[in-house]
């Protein structure tokens, strides 16, 4: 069978492809060995938290940032995906968000502060509409505790909002007493506060924590499937407004956006093929003609006129770090990297120079020699961590550049017939 468009990858960046792909009507496959990074994530989309990185103050207006970004790097990701197509992507996924039933807001004119599970305050762009609560602004916040959770500490999460916030933050624990032998995780006890009995324990608890009129912090476990039930029902009974805090992985919040984004994909007419890497790739006249997949001890070829490659940076694999080199896993495209890799500054505020490894591509998304900047292959584009030039982690820019470069990748792929261009 012959698809249109071959994705490679089910993170946020494959998605995003994925969808501006079939939003052309085309065929569209998503290929990946694993389920992408979307699971262990949060759930908040950040464009751009802080610029320039030497400054310690986040970014008010990621609009204006990313204007000013765009001119002074012009090899950074954003420079290539460009101001308008950042946009379109944007206002895309708010209407596919809204459409699968997981609705995000936010503005590119503003970031929001959200909590961590630590009490620190970090900005981000597009989060879901439930978590639209102005921590800043709250008069009175309680931050709350479950006993049978791992890995969430309420007043080591106060202390650290106190600080920030300049007034008192409540912590408290509730014991829902379960019984069940062990600590859970957020993704156990989420499920398991689907349970209206396990729920009303809960509730009951909170009531008895004097929560009303207040902003609650919990962690995010107030469900997998049914989260806005449980919330709704929450800041029904209790007049109080919940703010769910992304937990360390499994993070239910950012299962939901995975399952959500995968589901939609699905009913648009997008096909799946997860849990198998890329074997081979068979390429002529810089061109990929297919892919192929070993399933059950068969080769499975795959293939497409134009492809997607999203496979992610360092931690997802997609570029493995070697003794002497750092390798792109599907297609060997050469990488561009500084000589040295790691500084003795650990908190270097430029960040570490292995983060800003990976493909160098042109404006169209094209994967380009890094000496010549000749096109190496004219049907594939390349997004999110697999890209050269940017450090997600200092500019806190991970999610946007995902989003915003699969989105272009996904609509060149759709539209097909470049060369060098």
């Amino acid at each position: 069978m012959m698809y249109d468009v071959v994705v490679i990858g089910a993170g946020l960046a494959g998605f995003s492809a994925a969808l501006a792909a079939s939003e052309s009507g085309k065929k569209v496959i998503v290929v990946a060995q694993g389920m992408g990074n979307l699971y262990s994530a949060s759930g908040y989309i950040d464009f751009l938290g802080y610029y320039p990185t030497t400054s310690s103050k986040p970014v008010l207006n990621p609009g204006k940032a990313l204007e000013q970004l765009i001119v002074e790097k012009t090899d950074h990701p954003y420079a290539r995906i460009g101001k308008e197509n950042i946009s379109r992507s944007f206002a895309a996924f708010i209407k596919a968000s809204r459409e699968m039933g997981l609705p995000y807001t936010g503005s590119l004119e503003t970031n929001l502060l959200m909590p961590t599970a630590v009490g620190a305050l970090v900005p981000t762009t597009l989060y879901p509409q439930s978590a639209e609560k102005d921590v800043v602004f709250s008069r009175e916040i309680v931050v709350v505790g479950i006993k049978e959770l791992v890995d969430f500490y309420p007043a080591y999460a106060a202390e650290n909002l106190e600080r920030q916030l300049g007034r008192k933050i409540r912590s408290v624990w509730v014991d829902l007493g379960l019984n069940v032998g062990r600590e859970l995780n957020s993704y156990d006890l989420a499920l398991t506060l689907e349970k209206p009995d396990i729920r009303n324990r809960l509730i009951l608890k909170l009531k008895e924590a004097d929560v009303q009129n207040k902003l609650v912090l919990i962690p995010a476990v107030l469900g997998v499937n049914r989260w806005q039930e449980v919330i709704s029902e929450i800041e029904e009974k209790l007049q109080c407004q919940v703010l769910e805090i992304p937990t360390l992985p499994p993070s239910v919040m950012g299962y939901r956006l995975a399952q959500s984004f995968k589901l939609y994909l699905k009913k648009k007419g997008v096909e799946f093929i997860i849990g198998f890497p890329v074997s081979y790739v068979k390429c002529t006249d810089r061109r990929c003609e297919e892919v192929g997949i070993i399933a059950n001890e068969r080769v499975k070829k795959i293939k497409g006129y134009n492809y997607c490659l999203a496979t992610g940076g360092i931690l997802g694999e997609g570029l493995k770090v070697l003794p002497d080199e750092i390798k792109e896993q599907v297609f060997n495209l050469p990488i561009k990297k500084s000589k040295e890799q790691l500084l003795n500054d650990f908190f270097n505020s430029e960040g570490q120079p292995l983060s800003h490894a990976g493909v160098m591509v042109n404006d169209n998304l094209q994967p380009v020699n890094p000496q010549t900047q000749a096109v190496i292959l004219t049907n594939v584009f390349v997004a999110g961590a697999t890209l050269a030039s940017y450090d997600p982690f200092v500019e806190k820019s991970g999610n946007g550049v995902a989003l915003a470069s699969g989105y272009k990748a996904g609509v060149l792929a759709a539209k097909g017939g470049f060369s060098d261009e």
